[in-house]
């Protein structure tokens, strides 16, 4: 447990986090790591997947960018049927759309949005085969950059502060065991706060406008339990013969 407290520790100082978020988070973690000393067993996670993801506030609609999403979790039962997790990852979201004239300016968009993720959640399993879950995650961005008319915005970047480098979002969780200790998983999210306020061409009518942005997304990944000790189907338990 030393060790991915420390693991912890590293990433709140490489990412240089507030003070409240930095004991916001680490409060979720110790918490966590508590209910496994209880439950007196601890589950890893090793998770890989994919975003599809908009900016609400943009203009560019639907769920058009595709990014990774992948890295490692804990789970620790709780209660009967309960358990927390936590997550460390590696996110990418952001907002697209290709182009749609011949032309110089072709009405292309990209905008890339790269976190590292550290969701805390509380789950529900059903029969060890379907879980449920809500939670909040603390999103701390990495990277950012920007494309219009295939032309990239040089007055975007993580380090021009045009988007916010801390985003909380709050999210639902839906889990489906596919075979034995592999899990299928879906995850929408949204931001609980806006990520940037940014003035945007109206495409209706021309005129500018002021837009507060959110992140948008579903997350669809695969998850390799370890050290899981899941229930014998065939073990049966024999009723006491009266004597």
């Amino acid at each position: 447990m030393r060790f991915l407290t420390l693991i912890y520790k590293t990433i709140f100082t490489r990412f240089g986090m507030k003070n409240a978020v930095h004991h916001i988070i680490l409060g979720l973690f110790l918490v966590l790591i508590n209910s496994v000393g209880y439950s007196q067993l601890f589950k890893g996670e090793v998770i890989v997947g994919m975003n599809k993801s908009q900016v609400d506030g943009d203009y560019q609609f639907k769920f058009k960018k595709t990014g990774f999403e992948g890295g490692v979790g804990v789970v620790a039962p709780i209660y009967k049927n309960w358990s927390l997790s936590l997550e460390t990852l590696y996110s990418q979201k952001g907002s697209k759309q290709k182009k749609l004239y011949e032309d110089s300016l072709d009405g292309s968009y990209l905008l890339k949005l790269n976190y590292v993720s550290v969701p805390f959640m509380v789950q529900y399993t059903d029969r060890d085969v379907v879980s449920a879950g809500v939670g909040i995650s603390y999103n701390r961005l990495v990277f950012a950059e920007e494309y219009k008319d295939g032309y990239k915005v040089d007055s975007v970047s993580v380090l021009t502060n045009v988007f916010d480098r801390d985003d909380w979002q709050a999210f639902g969780d839906v889990r489906v065991r596919l075979y034995n200790n592999l899990i299928l998983n879906a995850r929408y999210s949204y931001s609980i706060d806006k990520i940037a306020t940014r003035m945007m061409i109206d495409p209706e009518n021309g005129k500018p406008q002021e837009r507060d942005f959110y992140n948008n997304l579903w997350t669809f990944r695969l998850i390799y339990m370890i050290n899981e000790k899941r229930p014998d189907k065939n073990e049966r338990k024999k009723k006491p013969k009266d004597e």
